[in-house]
């Protein structure tokens, strides 16, 4: 195993000494199911991706892990704290035998052998906003709010912006804060397959009402866009272009198109919903601090605990800022 140094930025290598492949080398085989799962454009951009994970604590070394072994294009591990007896019931990388070392530099032999196709780095200096412009995301598991301000202005109003993604956990409860800037593009809103609907009848009137049919009621709403196929007949449809759905019914619905001098419906048919991309505007977080807006429920019959929580965070950030040299002090007494 090589011996790593404090303070330097490492690359690491696979197992015979060669570097991990470039992307058009990544093996489909390997991650035929997250293809399956998140789509060929998704999957694109994860492998094209450089990640930064800060703070190896057993948040931060899930985080790693899971990255890892989902093939992102490369991970940079940061920290700069040593590795103590108590780092040893959260971090699953770690043993008695790395107590004293870097907490980053004791974990990134253990995350390569996960996945040698990926570049994993490690770097033990302490951060700076040149340090960020490298990565297309990064996430801090253990950072003071002074210091998240000061990196999530920079991600925020970086072009192209950099995902910034603040996480802790403190006994039974979370908090994470994500922040993609102020244009970003979702191109799939709720992850369910396209609605379709199969064609029973077109007229020929302005607007068109297609009718389906009857075996199962449509999902399509008023100003959803739609594709056509497969129409024989009433060929013109079949050109792919987007058309808008009006007074959409359980089984028809009609199109913002003329559709008079089209040829006459024969049979056949299919009517393919259409996603369109959504620009999300994220708050940075100096702002969402103020002002969170509604906070994810994971539990309705306690509506009332995100606000609370998010206080007793704040709270927590604060305790530690006014108070960082006593709880040093304590922790070393224990």
């Amino acid at each position: 195993m090589p011996k790593f140094e404090e303070n330097e930025c490492y690359i690491c290598e696979d197992m015979n000494g060669a570097a991990p492949p470039p992307l058009q080398q990544i093996d489909e085989d390997r991650y035929s199911s997250q293809f399956a799962m998140y789509g060929t454009e998704t999957m694109r951009c994860l492998f094209d991706s450089n990640v930064l994970v800060s703070g190896l604590n057993g948040l931060g070394a899930e985080i790693a892990k899971n990255l890892v072994l989902a093939g992102v294009k490369s991970v940079t591990i940061h920290d700069v704290t040593n590795v103590e007896m108590c780092d040893l019931s959260a971090n699953f990388f770690l043993s008695e035998d790395d107590i004293g070392k870097n907490r980053a530099i004791a974990c990134v032999a253990k995350l390569q052998e996960l996945n040698n196709d990926i570049l994993i780095s490690v770097l033990t200096e302490e951060l700076t906003t040149e340090h960020l412009s490298n990565f297309q995301a990064v996430v801090f598991t253990d950072i003071g709010v002074d210091k998240a301000y000061e990196f999530d202005d920079y991600c925020h109003n970086h072009e192209p912006s950099i995902a910034f993604i603040k996480s802790e956990v403190c006994g039974l409860f979370g908090s994470v804060f994500c922040d993609f800037g102020p244009k970003f593009t979702v191109l799939d809103v709720d992850g369910e397959d396209p609605h379709t609907g199969i064609i029973a009848f077109i007229n020929n009137d302005n607007p068109a009402l297609v009718s389906c049919v009857d075996d199962e009621r449509l999902e399509f709403q008023d100003g959803d866009l739609v594709v056509f196929s497969e129409v024989h007949g009433m060929s013109e449809l079949n050109d792919g272009k987007p058309r808008k759905v009006n007074s959409a019914k359980p089984f028809s619905f009609s199109i913002e198109e003329d559709t008079s001098n089209f040829g006459i419906y024969t049979k056949g048919g299919i009517v393919t919903q259409l996603k369109e991309p959504k620009v999300l505007c994220f708050k940075a977080l100096r702002d969402a601090i103020r002002d969170p807006g509604d906070c994810l429920l994971t539990d309705f019959s306690k509506s009332d605990r995100s606000p609370v929580l998010h206080l007793a965070f704040q709270a927590l950030s604060k305790f530690k800022k006014d108070y960082a040299t006593l709880l040093l002090v304590l922790s070393k007494m224990l």
